[in-house]
């Protein structure tokens, strides 16, 4: 490789998504360009440069040695729907998408696919989005939580226990900081800034080990969004700032959440059994009922 055919691609090589000729001139300013072209064809023809296009720009990106070893026990075949497969990250390409860009008979992209999986190059992967369709992607890559469904699915199957009790907590940690707790019925006033963020609610469920899976805070606003549609709480902006506006988190509003008001016999304190339980008078620290016996409490509490 000569000293410009070797500068070429040590470039490409350093920049993943690669470099366009105007910077390789750039970077190269005693070449000719006649010299820089004829350098980059080379590279193309020996496999050293991937040539890649994005909208009107052409691109060349530097291949690895240990890739064009992989490459090189490839059928041309299997080269083309592994690059397919590759630029689909970790979002995954459907074999009906796959035949379109390769245009290769499906006999063919079956016969690639099953190679390639023998290899352990690339898995397939099932959407939640779409149950029926097999996606393929490359084996180190973890599919994105568009294809999973995040933390709220569990085999492919939405966990509706699991949502409905971390919004129930969700709710109850809002609810009271919603109100004065030296008298509930009272209201704050409209500048008061102590309801809680989902900044906030996302440390009360980290901190107490609420979930066992790790959420992020966009998985947390997802949860206050379905309680703010179901009327449970409502949104609210935060105070303006005299020097910043409104408070932002990344250029997003911060916003504040408050729980609606709800009758007494609908209370999270309701849900304590003492309340419902028809022997509380006979109720003590001694004798056969008591609170350390209740089965009925130590679900509560371990709730």
């Amino acid at each position: 490789m000569g000293d410009v055919d070797g500068a070429i691609y040590n470039l490409a090589l350093g920049l993943p998504n690669g470099v366009e000729m105007a910077a390789i001139q750039e970077q190269l300013p005693q070449s000719p360009l006649e010299t820089i072209v004829n350098g980059v064809n080379r590279l193309l023809k020996d496999g050293k440069l991937e040539l890649l296009q994005s909208g009107n720009k052409v691109y060349y990106r530097g291949v690895s040695s240990d890739e064009m070893k992989l490459m090189g026990a490839m059928s041309e075949d299997e080269k083309l729907v592994y690059k397919h497969i590759e630029n689909s990250g970790n979002e995954g390409i459907w074999v009906r998408i796959l035949k379109q860009l390769t245009n290769l008979p499906q006999t063919v992209i079956t016969r690639s696919l099953r190679a390639l999986e023998s290899q352990v190059l690339i898995k397939s992967v099932k959407s939640v989005k779409h149950p029926t369709r097999k996606l393929y992607m490359l084996t180190s890559v973890s599919p994105s939580s568009e294809i999973t469904g995040g933390p709220w699915y569990t085999d492919q199957e939405m966990d509706t226990d699991f949502i409905e009790q971390l919004a129930r907590q969700c709710h109850q940690f809002i609810y009271a900081y919603s109100y004065p707790r030296h008298n509930p019925e009272m209201v704050y006033s409209a500048n008061h800034t102590g309801y809680p963020t989902a900044t906030q609610i996302k440390r009360f469920i980290a901190e107490n080990r609420i979930s066992n899976v790790d959420l992020s805070l966009d998985n947390i606003e997802e949860l206050l969004t379905m309680l703010v549609y179901d009327g449970k709480i409502e949104r609210i902006a935060p105070a303006l700032d005299a020097d910043m506006g409104l408070s932002a988190r990344f250029g997003k509003t911060d916003w504040m959440y408050r729980a609606q008001r709800i009758s007494s016999k609908d209370s999270p304190l309701t849900d304590i059994p003492c309340g419902r339980c028809p022997v509380a008078n006979r109720c003590s620290n001694t004798g056969s009922i008591t609170p350390a016996k209740c089965e009925y409490f130590s679900q509560w509490l371990s709730f």
